[in-house]
C-alpha cells in the first residue's frame, strides 16, 4: 500500500462517522408523513364508495445517494483494512510497524504512538520515521 493510500485508511473513520451524523440529521429533519387519499367502490353490489387514505414517509433522493455513498465508503475501508493487516505483517522495522499499525487499526494519534515507543520520543519524530520509510519503499510497493 502507499502512504496515500493509509494516509486514506486513517481518515475514512473521521469522515464515515460525520457522514452517518450528517444522514441522521437530515432524516430526522425531512423523514415527515405523507398522506394522499384515494376514492374507491367496493367490489361488489351495492359498489358504495369509500375514501382509503395512504400514507408513508417521504425520503429525498439526496438522502438516498448519501446513503450509497456512505456504503461505498465503508466497502474502501473494509478493503484498505484488510489489504493492511497483511502489508504490515512485512514491514521488518518494528518502530515503524507499530507506528503504522496503532495509526491503521486503533486510530492512535502520532502523539500516543510515540508515547508507546518511548517516553521520550516525539511526536514528530515518529511521523517523519514512518514519511521516510514509505519514500524508500514505495518504488517496491
Amino acid at each position: 500500500m502507499t502512504f496515500k493510500e493509509y494516509k486514506k485508511l486513517w481518515a475514512l473513520p473521521a469522515d464515515i462517522k460525520a457522514r452517518e451524523s450528517r444522514i441522521e440529521k437530515l432524516l430526522r429533519r425531512k423523514d415527515t408523513i405523507a398522506q394522499d387519499a384515494v376514492h374507491g367502490s367496493a367490489e361488489n353490489f351495492p359498489y358504495t364508495k369509500h375514501t382509503v387514505i395512504i400514507r408513508g414517509v417521504k425520503t429525498d433522493a439526496d438522502v438516498l445517494a448519501m446513503q450509497e455513498r456512505l456504503k461505498k465508503l465503508n466497502d474502501e475501508y473494509d478493503r484498505l483494512y484488510g489489504r493492511a493487516l497483511i502489508e504490515i505483517e512485512d514491514i521488518t522495522d518494528p518502530e515503524v510497524r507499530v507506528a503504522i499499525s496503532r495509526r491503521s487499526f486503533d486510530g492512535w494519534s502520532w502523539a500516543e504512538v510515540a508515547q508507546e515507543l518511548s517516553p521520550s520520543r516525539d511526536a514528530e519524530t515518529v511521523r517523519m520515521v514512518v514519511n521516510r520509510y514509505f519514500k524508500e519503499n514505495n518504488s517496491s510497493r
